[in-house]
């Protein structure tokens, strides 16, 4: 996954479960995530243990 492509608060899905960014650190091509569930449960993956997942829809996917 691309650096441009992420945002702070969206959801994404990494090998090490699903969570919402918190922070990233395009210098080291890391991406802090956070728990959904548990907003103090943080951990880090790279860019390249980061998944494409289409059916995780984003806050800006919701329409009226």
């Amino acid at each position: 996954m691309d650096a441009k492509e992420l945002k702070l608060g969206m959801l994404c899905h990494s090998e090490q479960g699903l969570g919402v960014v918190r922070w990233i650190d395009a210098q080291d091509r890391a991406v802090y995530l956070s728990a959904p569930e548990d907003p103090a449960k943080n951990f880090a993956v790279s860019f390249d243990e980061l998944l494409d997942e289409p059916q995780i829809h984003q806050s800006s996917d919701i329409y009226y």
